[in-house]
């Protein structure tokens, strides 16, 4: 069988349900696994318990670690989110739909017009 070109239909749905299945455990694995080892290796490892103190001239900004270690997974999320959404650009746009020589196009319908 093969995945890449799928001879008949039933190995079209086979290959769709590995590609799904293999979607599904890439994202357990950058939106589950990876943030909460990190939230687990800041507490545990790093020992981010105490405050943060950022001077700024005059002034001092005073966080707590573990609000920097959640800002961390917040852009973590963001940039798996932002590259997935990327992917699925690119991969939408792989093979562009092209009307043969002597096809016209087709009225839109359905919809308000």
């Amino acid at each position: 069988m093969s995945v890449l070109q799928p001879k008949n239909e039933s190995q079209r749905w086979v290959s769709l349900f590995l590609v799904a299945m293999g979607i599904f455990v890439g994202m357990i694995i950058f939106l589950a696994v990876i943030p909460s080892w990190w939230l687990y290796f800041a507490d545990a490892t790093l020992k981010w318990t105490d405050n943060f103190t950022l001077p700024l001239g005059i002034r001092k900004i005073v966080l707590s670690k573990q609000v920097i270690r959640d800002i961390i997974v917040v852009i973590w999320y963001g940039v798996v989110l932002l590259a997935a959404g990327r992917l699925i650009g690119i991969w939408n746009k792989r093979t562009p739909k092209v009307l043969a020589p002597d096809e016209s196009k087709r009225e839109a319908t359905g919809g308000y017009k």
